[in-house]
């Protein structure tokens, strides 16, 4: 059995101006997890993905994967940002096939396989930029999995899709589970329902007490 990669996060701290965003927080997660991040609207929960993606620097504390500090490789990990992020003049295979040049893993297959596992292979010549908010969504979460990332980071992924959307992804929070970890922003925990997580809640840029546990 491969051993577990584990993700440890000390006394994070990020201070924008006057304003303290994250004020110390500290949790350590590994693969096979599913960490639902949640809080209210300005509790810090994208700006501590943000931070663990290596997107800014903290103003304090360290993110650690498997005890290293030297950031996390690009190709590690994969990101679904709160807004999709994709170059509207671009096909959907084009955006796919450019983040999977990126990565070093791109191939006919595994831009095929992508796009059908999220529903959009039908569409793939279309540019991005006529593709509804959902679809959109889906693509993004296909780039994410296009290096076959170890660490998955979701900002609020269920946001804009239906209700098939909705499924995709919750199978593809269940097929990763072996590989990778994943943490995810949501303010919905009922579309994780049947899925065993684990919360982490912010409040204030805190993890309030108790805001560390299993479902």
């Amino acid at each position: 059995m491969a051993a577990k990669n584990v993700l440890t996060v000390r006394n994070l701290r990020k201070q924008l101006g006057a304003k303290e965003i994250l004020k110390g927080i500290s949790f350590q997660a590994a693969s096979g997890e599913l960490v639902a991040v949640t809080g209210p609207n300005g509790a810090g929960k994208t700006t501590l993905l943000r931070l663990i993606a290596g997107l800014m620097p903290p103003s304090g504390g360290e993110v650690l994967w498997n005890g290293a500090r030297l950031g996390l490789e690009h190709r590690l990990v994969g990101y679904v940002s709160h807004q999709p992020m994709l170059y509207g003049s671009l096909s959907v295979q084009e955006n796919l096939a450019f983040f999977g040049g990126m990565y070093g893993t791109l191939s006919q297959d595994r831009l095929q396989e992508l796009l059908e596992l999220v529903g959009l292979w039908r569409y793939r010549l279309e540019p991005a930029a006529v593709l509804s908010r959902g679809m959109q969504q889906r693509l993004a979460i296909a780039r994410a999995l296009m290096g076959e990332p170890a660490l998955l980071l979701y900002d609020e992924p269920f946001t804009s899709l239906d209700v098939d959307g909705r499924q995709i992804l919750r199978g593809i929070l269940e097929h990763r589970r072996p590989r990778a970890l994943q943490l995810l922003i949501t303010h919905e925990l009922e579309h994780l329902a049947g899925l065993p997580f684990r919360e982490i809640r912010l409040e204030a840029g805190r993890i309030v007490p108790g805001g560390d546990a299993s479902a």
